[in-house]
């Protein structure tokens, strides 16, 4: 098992309870992964999997890119921020690339992955109450199961709303 960190360089402040614009898209490359109850069982070989696999078809990686989990209950997608290739006019589309832009609305908690159902659940009821449909949900693992054991859990719940 690979033990490497994978922590995002992320101050909680800034996605806490925040409403965020992508006006420019963003580009995620993704895998799958197998989970359990949003608990992924092998996230760092599934990083450094995408990573290469990625990089073989050309895409670029950002400094601090971000990954986001794309959670379930038996299977999940891990996304990592990519910049496309600069000869992507001629190609197909690539299916493992996932474009996001729109409007974003964020929270952080300090709930285990085990018990995140809730927490979703939770904000879920918030937004609607707020009129707000969510397109899609994404987590952001501030700190990384590795480092969750002696930090804590430290995640970010992110709606696509519209």
């Amino acid at each position: 098992m690979i033990e490497h960190c994978h922590c995002q360089k992320i101050n909680p402040a800034d996605w806490h309870e925040k409403e965020h614009c992508w006006e420019n898209p963003r580009f995620f490359y993704r895998v799958t992964t197998r989970m359990a109850f949003h608990q992924p069982f092998s996230y760092h070989e599934d990083i450094t999997h995408a990573q290469a696999e990625a990089r073989s078809k050309g895409y670029i990686f950002k400094e601090n890119a971000m990954v986001l989990l794309k959670s379930g209950l038996f299977r999940g997608e891990i996304l990592i921020e990519v910049q496309r290739p600069q000869n992507n006019a001629g190609r197909k589309k690539d299916t493992s690339c996932l474009q996001l832009q729109g409007r974003f609305y964020s929270l952080v908690t300090q709930t285990p992955l085990m018990q995140m159902g809730k927490e979703i659940d939770k904000l879920m009821r918030d937004l609607k109450k707020k009129g707000k449909k969510v397109e899609d949900l994404y987590l952001s693992l501030i700190n990384c199961p590795s480092c969750s054991r002696e930090k804590g859990s430290q995640t970010i719940i992110i709606a696509h709303i519209q």
